[in-house]
């Protein structure tokens, strides 16, 4: 018996035996390589990881440019027409895309994020869908994880839903339809393609320099096509371009029909305009260091992998199309943070995913390399998954109190300092509980998430007032024009923010504004709110009579109530 055992053990572990299973094994891993479900899985269990994270920021208060998205868009869903009682020299996109969210999922600060962390998801898998087409499913999956993770990180303020993220989406879905025209060459995938870079322009104008993007390397690739056809080429070329102009066509149509076309102009040609000269590329160097620097400590390993990316998609054996789609979405996604050398945190969100893509092509060819090297399929499968999670887990380590966050609120705090973020709630829930519906209220500052919250519309187009205060040939007229329309409608609520980021004010601002409010204030409203913010840690308010004192700190936000509504 021992005999035959020992036998049968010699035999179930002979040479060829092992062989076998090695082969066994190889065998499964070049299967799960070229499943599409073991990456369908892969991208799913990613993009769930990343919305969990995200997860913990829904409850955040918005920040100005949240408020400003959401005053534009709550309205739009009371059918006004952007430019018409608010001011901006945003393009009307994003405020249609917060209007939408907020239909759905209501119209709260938890209601907008909700919205946009799925729409964040959304991101990551049509950058799956389409690069797994351009590159490899490796490379795909490795790209939306990069850019999930880098995305939401506290340097570029990936916690709140400004506009770059959603001109990333719409840039996203023009790859994807790019990467379907390809494959079928169909005149409504080259609109659709073309049509999405529109979308994203609307979202942000520096997205301009994504349509160039797309136009270059689409003439490109259709000269690539063998036989050269002419005349398909300019029907092809044709339907791109029909694509890109017909969104921004849609709205100049809206503006002309509803007569709001003077505004728009003004603010989002004209004004732009003076505001992309922007500052001295001297001053620029120093904002891209100081913004920049935080961005590239926190994903050190990943931007190395990206500029090794850069230098494989450049020497290596990938095909013609491959560098250019590489090589020219990494040039142009950066020149999209540029514009004015402004460099502002969340600036760079365009550019991040061509760092995440060119970081994933780095891994998934030294995983590729391995494979020829040792001829073991397990490791080149592996490595590239090990070295994303351990980058994944090491930023979240790193940022730990970020990342894990319980406290949302205060998270609001601890990154925005004596902004009032978290203030203008409570601000708002005064207003709104000593307000009717019908009255209006004026902020002094660039605060329009308080508008918003109190569910009242302001007496004012100009909810921002950086535009007061920046050095072009407009910002009397505009600092005239916002007194004028607060006489005219006499709001029952004045809000001034003492706060210097409200206003940015420069030495050669003009100072009319604050003379004026100065005067009116005292001989028409009443204080009945103070906010003493201290540099650090919570803010002391203080209503009705209490609020006549002088505050503590420099930075401060008075609430005034018209005279003659004040009950005795």
């Amino acid at each position: 018996m021992k005999q035959n055992s020992k036998k049968k053990h010699q035999a179930t572990s002979s040479p060829a035996s092992s062989s076998k299973k090695k082969a066994d094994n190889a065998s499964l891993f070049a299967n799960l390589s070229g499943n599409s479900n073991f990456y369908s899985i892969l991208i799913a269990l990613v993009v769930f990881a990343v919305l969990v994270i995200r997860w913990r920021f829904v409850n955040m208060p918005l920040e100005r440019d949240e408020g400003e998205y959401a005053y534009f868009g709550h309205l739009i869903l009371n059918g006004i027409t952007p430019y018409t009682e608010a001011y901006n020299m945003k393009l009307p996109g994003i405020y249609y895309m917060y209007a939408l969210i907020m239909a759905v999922f209501g119209e709260s600060y938890r209601g907008i994020h909700i919205g946009f962390v799925l729409l964040n998801a959304g991101t990551m898998v049509l950058f799956f869908y389409a690069l797994k087409h351009f590159f490899s499913p490796m490379t795909a999956v490795l790209t939306a994880g990069f850019y999930g993770l880098m995305g939401m990180s506290m340097h570029v303020l990936g916690f709140a839903a400004h506009a770059t993220h959603f001109s990333v989406f719409y840039v996203a879905l023009s790859l994807f339809f790019f990467s379907k025209y390809e494959q079928k060459k169909t005149l409504l995938y080259a609109m659709l393609t073309g049509g999405m870079l529109g979308m994203s322009f609307l979202m942000k104008q520096q997205a301009v320099y994504f349509i160039l993007f797309g136009g270059i390397v689409f003439l490109i690739f259709e000269f690539m096509e063998k036989p050269v056809s002419l005349r398909k080429i300019t029907r092809n070329i044709f339907a791109f371009s029909a694509g890109v102009f017909i969104p921004y066509a849609l709205v100049l149509l809206v503006m002309l029909v509803t007569g709001t076309f003077d505004k728009f102009w003004f603010w989002t040609v004209q004004y732009a305009g003076a505001y992309v000269s922007g500052v001295p590329w001297s001053q620029g160097r120093e904002l891209l260091s100081m913004t920049f620097t935080p961005i590239w400590n926190e994903f050190k390993w990943i931007w190395i992998l990206a500029i090794a990316g850069a230098l494989i998609v450049s020497l290596t054996k990938f095909t013609l199309k491959q560098k250019i789609v590489a090589l020219a979405f990494s040039l142009f996604a950066f020149l999209t943070t540029t514009p004015g050398f402004f460099f502002r945190q969340h600036y760079f969100v365009v550019f991040l995913p061509a760092g995440a893509m060119m970081a994933a092509i780095a891994l998934d060819f030294a995983g590729q390399f391995i494979i020829k090297q040792i001829k073991v399929n397990v490791v080149g499968l592996a490595l590239p998954l090990i070295v994303f999670f351990l980058l994944f887990n090491s930023v979240l380590s790193g940022s730990k109190w970020y990342y894990s966050t319980e406290n949302p609120v205060g998270l609001c705090k601890a990154v925005y300092g004596t902004n009032p973020f978290t203030e203008s709630v409570e601000i708002a829930k005064y207003i709104n509980a000593n307000s009717s519906d019908t009255d209006r209220i004026a902020v002094l500052g660039s605060e329009p998430q308080i508008s918003f919250y109190a569910d009242r519309k302001s007496a004012t187009g100009h909810i921002y007032t950086y535009g007061l205060m920046e050095i072009h040939e407009y910002n009397l007229k505009m600092q005239e024009e916002m007194i004028a329309e607060i006489e005219k409608n006499k709001p029952l609520f004045l809000v001034f923010c003492n706060i210097s980021m409200s206003w940015l004010s420069q030495k050669e601002s003009p100072m009319k504004i604050f003379e004026w409010y100065g005067k009116y204030s005292q001989e028409n409203y009443n204080i009945v709110g103070l906010v003493d913010i201290p540099d650090q840690g919570p803010s002391s308010i203080y209503w009705g009579a209490d609020a006549n004192r002088n505050p503590k700190n420099q930075n401060s936000v008075w609430v005034f109530k018209r005279k003659e509504e004040i009950k005795k």
